[in-house]
């Protein structure tokens, strides 16, 4: 896993306890193939409120490249893959987790 996707995993994990990350896009530079952009997807307990949770991880990722953040409440994720046509099956899909609490 790269460097970049570590330190933003421990900056999320600064701001709340979420039930799961996923990595489910890098963007490169064709030359290098250095990374340019991150973008994640963050599923939190149900209550949490979403949108000034997205607001406060985008605050505290410290990468110096752009992060994109997807959140859902565990529910709404749940709900969301069972429509196999939906963003969130998508990620699901093709997504690597990079966090997961131990159970």
């Amino acid at each position: 896993m790269h460097e970049l996707v570590k330190q933003s995993v421990q900056d999320i994990l600064g701001v709340c306890q979420p039930k799961k990350i996923i990595l489910y896009a890098e963007k490169r530079t064709m030359a290098t193939g250095k990374l340019k952009a991150l973008s994640l997807c963050v599923i939190t307990p149900d209550g949490a409120d979403c949108h000034r949770l997205r607001t406060a991880l985008h605050l505290a990722i410290s990468a110096d490249v752009p992060v994109s953040l997807n959140v859902y409440t565990e529910s709404e994720w749940n709900l969301l893959c069972e429509d196999h046509t939906s963003y969130a099956a998508w990620i699901a899909r093709k997504g690597q987790v990079v966090y997961e609490p131990e159970t």
